[in-house]
Parts: structure tokens; C-alpha cells; sequence
């Protein structure tokens, strides 16, 4: 998918499985864990997005220059751009796919893979550890 248009239509990307077991998109988790993954223009795209989300369920048309300089990005009309790069990341770590009206995105984000995991810093994986003993302890 061509990362740049001026208005791209956003729908939310379903998955019960991912959902039984994930975190939302505005989540602490997603900003510990998912951030450090997806950077820091990614994970705030991500969140705008589903902000969206909560007033249009079922998808909207999301104006891209609007939305990267609300962001503090870069509006300019091509693919290199930090806004083009934050979509391209959304797919690139399964956050994001192409629909068929646009880009679906996930509003429930799945525990982030150990192959992630093991990149960061010692501190985020022992954090991360207790997290989801935590979290198997409370359920």
C-alpha cells in the first residue's frame, strides 16, 4: 500500500483471538512493550487512530495531513516521510494490514513476540516478565 494519501480510510481490524488475549491500542502495555518496537511516531499514529475508533466503530476517513501535523510530523505528499515510515511500521509488526476500503488496524494489540523482546533492554524483559505473571495471577 502507497503510505501517503491525503485521506485514507481506517477500519478497525478484528480478531478475536488477538482480542481474548491482548491489550488495547491506549494501553500501559502497548506503551512499555509495543513502543520500543514500533517507535515513538508508530505507537502515537496507533493511538490516534483508535481514538477515531471511539466516536466511528465501524471505520472513517482518516485526513493524513491533519493527522501528522497534530502529531508534530511532517505532512509532505511522499512515502519518506516520518508519517508515511509510522504507517509503513503499523504493517511492517502486524499492527496494521491492507483492507480492501483501506487499513485496517488493530485496537487490540497481541503480547509483544519474545524475538522482540530479546532487543530490549534488560530492565523492559524482566518488567515485562512480571507483567504477564501479574496479569495470569488476577484472571
Amino acid at each position: 500500500m502507497n503510505t501517503y494519501q491525503p485521506n485514507l480510510t481506517v477500519v478497525p481490524w478484528l480478531d478475536t483471538t488477538v482480542e481474548s488475549v491482548g491489550f488495547g491500542a491506549r494501553s500501559d502495555y502497548v506503551e512499555w512493550f509495543w513502543l520500543p518496537v514500533l517507535g515513538p511516531s508508530a505507537t502515537w499514529l496507533l493511538r490516534r487512530i483508535d481514538f477515531g475508533f471511539d466516536d466511528f466503530p465501524n471505520g472513517y476517513l482518516l485526513d493524513t495531513r491533519a493527522t501528522a501535523l497534530s502529531l508534530g510530523v511532517a505532512a509532505r505528499e511522499d512515502t519518506g516521510t516520518i508519517f508515511g515510515r509510522a504507517v509503513s511500521r503499523l504493517q511492517m509488526f502486524g499492527v496494521a494490514q491492507t483492507a480492501r476500503t483501506g487499513l485496517a488496524v488493530r485496537r487490540v494489540l497481541p503480547p509483544v513476540p519474545h524475538r522482540h523482546l530479546q532487543r530490549m533492554p534488560h530492565h523492559l524483559r524482566s518488567a515485562h516478565d512480571n507483567w504477564l505473571r501479574d496479569r495470569r495471577a488476577a484472571a
